[in-house]
């Protein structure tokens, strides 16, 4: 399955509070949100691997790792994964799909696991 959605923010932009404070989602998450297509999509067969390729919208270096945790938040609460923990989750990665300035987006493929390792 392959899934396309607008550029993510970082995790570290996502939400606000903290040190015993409630989390709460930013206005960044919420404006990120708005542009996301609903998913009508579901994975029945678990585990999965997940592969995120990103299309950066400029040369500014970024951790990639810290772009993976809001899209799949997302794919949890359109239900197109049950849940994020590492009996659905088994693995992800994400790869550098280079600048796109016109069209910054992840596309994030969905896989199921045959291998017990995956």
């Amino acid at each position: 399955m392959l899934i396309t959605l607008p550029f993510p923010i970082s995790v570290n932009s996502a939400y606000g509070g903290g040190s015993g404070q409630q989390r709460f989602k930013s206005k960044s998450l919420k404006v990120w949100l708005s542009k996301c297509p609903s998913l009508n999509e579901k994975i029945t067969q678990y585990p999965v691997h997940i592969t995120y390729t990103f299309y950066w919208p400029c040369k500014r270096m970024r951790d990639g790792q810290n772009y993976m945790k809001v899209p799949l938040d997302y794919l949890v609460n359109q239900g197109v994964l049950m849940d994020d923990n590492y009996n659905h989750v088994a693995s992800e990665d994400w790869k550098h799909g280079g600048v796109d300035k016109l069209s910054p987006r992840v596309e994030i493929e969905i896989m199921g696991c045959v291998a017990p390792d995956c």
